[in-house]
């Protein structure tokens, strides 16, 4: 591990040297970007984003030509930590804010635990203004980075408590993260923020924050604790683009004249990718590029000011783009209606009605976020542990077969637009007698980071993504590669970057700002 990061210094180093003294002159006279967009979707590999062309393509979901991904600059970087040859979102998210390798888990911190200054704390030292927004908590890993400094990711509440303090004009999030052992919630630390002047403002649209003086913090018009998928989102959920809208017009209100740095996570593309489930992650995508259409548009507007980073903070799920019939069927995917989340959810209501009163409760904690994390609450509702238990007069009755092969037609296509194979079939029958049958488990789930399902839900997309090509090999992440994709003023010096490491100090160079 040592040899490798090594190499990986040794060869930025000689990258540097060899760059013809003309070019650094060029560069030197240049003068720095005013306005900069460092987009990170979380757990996005090369493959992930060829699948969403492929998909968008086939469904007609979206565009065949995912914006980002034809920019003028392409390239692919490591993602190794210093502890790991597989990073996690803590560990990513700190080298892409600092330039500094460190420790999975660890929040902007080095290996010693000392704090290391990131690009929000650059930007403001050097008088530009800063923004950060996520599809996820505001103070989960990925955003946690450039707001806060803690040795472990899931000390929620410390990188809360920490955000308040920070130098960050504008944050945008569904909500806080909390933990259950201080009872807190994110009204707390909406509560917080108001007390430490920050103007506290929820969504779904954000018509005048322009007029908004001082810092100001856009939530969720829900309490969540990430916004929904974008295959599950409903006309009154606030959107990553909603975020990214009122970040861009907030900021440009306030410091357009010196210029402005705005870090903008798809946070659930990883979350996708936990979970396996293709169009999930594929629609999430799409999102992110959707929200990528405005800071385009404002890239129109000063083409001559703007740079635009977009990069993965590592690969999530092992993404294969073939079922090994030298053949791809995306369109086999387009009668999916909603995420593995959500069709749990219908089919517990369906086939596991609650029992009247008299049960245990459910226990409370952030919704969607299932299997809970270091420090995080349980999960709202059933996501998270066992059900409340049925008196044995209580017991529903059981489903038939015939009842779940419609409901999986109806919500996934499967045994109608895409037809289900005797062998498929004969495995996921066994799947239902498991869970229905005599003596079955009613509580036959299937855990992931972000979420436990039904295993004969899982069980069903995941068939449902092999037979359009698309195969997962976990759901974790990866030591792949992952995509660069760079425009805007100085695009071209990174032309030559090889690993993340590279990329942070590299735009607090281009940019101007002090460190």
């Amino acid at each position: 591990m040592k040899r490798f990061l090594k190499t990986i210094l040794c060869a930025s180093l000689v990258l540097a040297a060899l760059m013809p003294a003309e070019a650094r002159k060029k560069k030197a006279d240049t003068p720095p970007v005013k306005y900069v967009f460092y987009m990170i979707g979380d757990g996005m590999g090369i493959n992930q984003v060829i699948a969403t062309e492929q998909y968008n393509e086939a469904t007609g979901y979206g565009p065949a030509s995912i914006n980002f991904a034809h920019f003028p600059v392409r390239n692919f970087i490591t993602t190794v930590s210093a502890s790991s040859l597989v990073t996690d979102s803590a560990a990513g998210g700190t080298v892409l804010a600092s330039g500094v390798k460190t420790y999975n888990n660890a929040v902007s911190v080095d290996m010693e635990g000392n704090p290391v200054s990131v690009l929000t704390e650059w930007a403001k030292e050097a008088g530009y203004g800063t923004g950060v927004a996520t599809s996820v908590g505001i103070n989960h890993a990925t955003p946690a980075c450039f707001i806060s400094h803690t040795a472990q990711r899931g000390s929620y509440e410390e990188i809360a408590f920490q955000y308040l303090k920070a130098p960050i004009d504008f944050a945008a999030g569904a909500g806080f993260i909390t933990e259950r052992r201080t009872g807190h919630d994110s009204a707390f630390f909406e509560t917080e923020a108001r007390g430490a002047g920050i103007k506290v403002l929820h969504g779904p649209k954000f018509p005048d924050i322009e007029s908004v003086n001082g810092r100001v913090l856009c939530l969720s018009g829900k309490p969540e604790a990430e916004l929904p998928y974008a295959i599950d989102r409903k006309e009154d959920d606030t959107s990553l683009s909603d975020f990214v809208d009122a970040g861009i017009r907030y900021l440009d209100a306030h410091f357009g004249d010196k210029g402005f740095f705005f870090m903008i996570e798809g946070g659930k593309i990883d979350y996708g990718g936990h979970a396996d489930d293709g169009a999930a992650c594929f629609q999430e995508l799409t999102d992110f590029a959707a929200a990528m259409d405005i800071v385009l548009a404002f890239c129109a507007k000063h083409p001559d000011e703007t740079l635009i980073v977009v990069t993965a903070d590592h690969e999530t799920g092992g993404l294969e783009l073939g079922s090994g019939e030298y053949e791809m069927h995306p369109e086999r995917m387009a009668g999916q209606k909603m995420s593995t989340n959500a069709l749990t959810a219908q089919f517990r209501a369906a086939f596991f009605p609650q029992p009247q009163q008299g049960g245990r409760g459910q226990g409370r904690g952030q919704q969607g976020q299932g299997r809970p994390q270091q420090g995080q609450g349980g999960p709202q509702g059933f996501q998270g542990g066992a059900r409340p238990p049925f008196a044995a007069e209580q017991q529903p009755p059981v489903p038939t077969w015939d009842a779940v092969k419609d409901f999986f037609r109806e919500n996934l296509g499967l045994w109608g637009a895409v037809a289900v194979d005797n062998r498929t079939e004969a495995a996921l029958k066994q799947t239902y007698d498991r869970t229905f049958g005599q003596g079955g488990n009613r509580e036959n789930n299937v855990a992931n980071l972000y979420s436990v399902n039904t295993r004969l839900v899982s069980e069903a997309v995941a068939y449902l993504n092999k037979t359009a090509g698309y195969q997962w090999s976990h759901g974790a992440h990866t030591g792949s590669p992952v995509g660069l994709y760079v425009t805007g003023k100085c695009a071209d010096a990174f032309l030559h970057v090889e690993d993340n490491a590279q990329i942070a100090p590299l735009i607090a160079e281009l940019a101007g700002y002090k460190r």
